[in-house]
């Protein structure tokens, strides 16, 4: 199974010379961080142009796979799309070759390496992780000056841009709250700087920005979403919680609450006796468990080598370990049976499977004999249900 060198510490990789527990600290929502690498290779591994040719020629491209855009003059759909939605390929290579970006949204939901790379960084930050990759001719420009929705990780895969940070017009935007040009003026450009090769910017979500190829060379570069969940999503879902249990949350507004000559004052009155409540009955450990348990299970599995294995004998000497960077949470189920949540669906197991279980998530290499509450064949029944939902692979030395 092959490995890369961001395998073990995606975030390193990512961005060296910062810790994590720094980068958390002082840069994460707060400003950008631009990390030079003077290695124009470091990313190569994630993606290449020779690959985005393949894509665009050969893998099925659904509408919403592939979208295109052009500072000056501006480029719509319906330029490189058929009259039934359907991409029009040629077009696609004509509109670059006059200075359009390419742009593939959510490559990783096919690109296994891309996959792989958003499961390693999402154990790390315990968030939904997409990317979307930019290819822009050169000496041109995609987009006009903007900010995201979303922090984003900015890896220069080869060529370079000119990139320009402006003021923050929103702090921390929620999702869906776009930028809107006759709204958010850029102000003054608070940093300007050369993304090489190599390369990584890390820019939170609300800072304006806007980024130029330059020189003779292309511009490829890997787009790093982080789509959170925000401490008022947790409110709300402690709210939906105490309103399923208390009916007092369900009543309907008073009626004529409209009318100009409506009493506010006993409705506001209720409102408080009903946020009193809320502080007294809405359970965080409830509430957290219950987004941590989504987080994982939502997560996508990682399969590779399920199938080519399935028929592989499971001996007594046979190791195996927890695969890198997956997301499996151990819990308690009724009747004393054991529940793995993890990325693909929920795999359960009976109680007496308590010790192999711990041994298999423990991150150390283990075997049959780690089932010690089992007899031989129960225990190998068990570990190759962990290997068809991709918790465990069979360990590298063994």
């Amino acid at each position: 199974m092959s490995s890369y060198p961001w395998e073990h510490d995606a975030f390193k990789h990512m961005l060296e010379g910062v810790t994590r527990q720094h980068f958390f600290e002082e840069f994460h929502e707060n400003k950008s961080l631009h990390s030079l690498h003077d290695d124009p290779k470091r990313y190569s591994d994630l993606l290449s142009i020779d690959r985005i040719d393949e894509v665009i020629a050969n893998s099925e491209l659904p509408p919403e796979a592939l979208r295109m855009a052009r500072s000056e003059p501006s480029i719509t759909r319906s330029n490189y799309t058929f009259s039934n939605g359907n991409i029009d390929r040629g077009a696609v290579v004509r509109h670059y070759q006059q200075g359009a970006t390419i742009i593939l949204p959510q490559l990783h939901l096919a690109d296994e390496v891309l996959a792989h790379f958003c499961r390693a960084l999402e154990k790390i930050f315990s968030t939904h992780v997409q990317t979307n990759i930019y290819l822009t001719p050169p000496n041109n420009k995609g987009f006009d000056t903007h900010y995201d929705d979303h922090d984003v990780f900015v890896m220069q895969i080869s060529g370079k841009k000119n990139w320009k940070l402006y003021r923050k017009p929103i702090e921390n935007p929620y999702r869906g709250e776009n930028f809107k040009p006759n709204v958010h003026e850029a102000g003054e450009v608070i940093e300007e700087f050369v993304l090489n090769a190599g390369d990584c910017v890390y820019i939170p979500r609300g800072l304006m920005h806007d980024a130029s190829t330059i020189g003779d060379e292309a511009s490829l570069h890997v787009t790093v979403g982080m789509i959170v969940k925000s401490w008022a999503d947790l409110m709300l879902e402690a709210l939906s919680e105490v309103a399923l249990r208390k009916p007092e949350f369900r009543r309907s507004l008073p009626p004529g609450f409209a009318e100009e000559d409506y009493d506010i004052e006993q409705s506001r009155e209720y409102f408080n006796r009903l946020v009193d409540d809320f502080k007294a009955e809405a359970n965080f450990d409830e509430v957290f468990e219950l987004f941590v348990d989504q987080f994982v299970r939502t997560r996508g599995p990682d399969f590779r080598g399920g199938v080519s294995s399935a028929q592989t004998e499971i001996k007594s000497e046979s190791r195996f370990q927890r695969r890198s960077n997956s997301q499996a949470l151990l819990r308690s189920g009724e009747d004393s049976d054991l529940i793995i949540v993890c990325g693909g669906g929920d795999v359960h197991f009976d109680g007496p499977a308590l010790d192999g279980v711990e041994a298999a998530l423990s991150g150390n290499p283990f075997g049959v004999g780690d089932f010690s509450s089992l007899e031989e064949a129960d225990a190998v029944e068990c570990i190759k249900k962990l290997l068809a939902f991709g918790v465990i692979e069979k360990n590298s030395s063994s």
